[in-house]
């Protein structure tokens, strides 16, 4: 696939409070962090790293077939934390732990169990092909009529509505939304708040791959399309 050193990282913190233990939480049968540790051995990658601060999940990732070094660090894992937090936590321990740092991390957040494998290495093919790429993302199509609210709750459009009070989304034009799958330059070892760069690429992915398990109700719809809707998601299911 690359020449390069890519390892793939699942950011699996203990402490969620929308579903208690949800990264572990089983789906159909298996832990949930399984689906990305999965996805990582069929992307073929050098490494298969699980950045945890539980010895338990550390534990279930281990015997799922992922390496856990190291547990992160107390500033790494609170509430606030963000994935440049987490970036500078690997990027100390691997050198701490003699561990080579990669050209690549692929960040694979476990409350995404559905991916697609060709676009995953076709994010790390573009970075491969082209060094002004900073980085590479998939996507996937969203709802392009958004509107906030404002202090009065008088709805305020964040688009171009053309003065219509109904319009199609044909008529805006598409919009995106990320976080899914990201592959981060990590031989830059930037841990700013822009460590993806203003020169990303994007792949767009089919939308079932937007499913982000939130709270209950997103875990029971996953669950849902994994236990009965097999014929819809068994491509991107790993």
């Amino acid at each position: 696939m690359s020449n390069k050193i890519i390892y793939a990282i699942i950011p699996a913190r203990a402490g969620s409070k929308g579903i208690k233990d949800k990264n572990i939480k089983p789906l159909d049968g298996k832990p949930l962090i399984s689906y990305a540790i999965n996805f990582a051995k069929a992307l073929d990658v050098d490494k298969i790293i699980c950045s945890t601060n539980s010895t338990k999940y550390a534990e279930i990732a281990k015997e799922l077939g992922a390496e856990v070094p190291f547990l992160r660090s107390d500033e790494a894992a609170g509430d606030t934390a963000m994935e440049q937090d987490i970036l500078k936590d690997l990027y100390q321990k691997f050198k701490a732990h003699n561990i080579p740092q990669p050209d690549y991390l692929v960040w694979l957040r476990p409350t995404f169990i559905f991916r697609d494998l060709a676009s995953v290495k076709k994010c790390i093919e573009v970075l491969d092909g082209n060094a002004n790429l900073s980085s590479a993302r998939t996507v996937c199509e969203t709802e392009c009529r958004l509107y906030t609210i404002d202090d009065n709750n008088i709805l305020k459009t964040d688009f171009n509505d053309h003065n219509k009070s109904m319009i199609r989304r044909q008529d805006i034009g598409k919009k995106f939304k990320v976080y899914s799958t990201d592959v981060i330059r990590a031989d830059k070892l930037d841990t700013s708040d822009d460590f993806l760069g203003r020169n990303v690429y994007g792949v767009e992915v089919n939308k079932i791959c937007g499913y982000d398990i939130d709270d209950e109700i997103d875990f029971s719809i996953v669950e849902s399309l994994v236990k009965y809707n097999k014929t819809l998601v068994d491509a991107y299911l790993f």
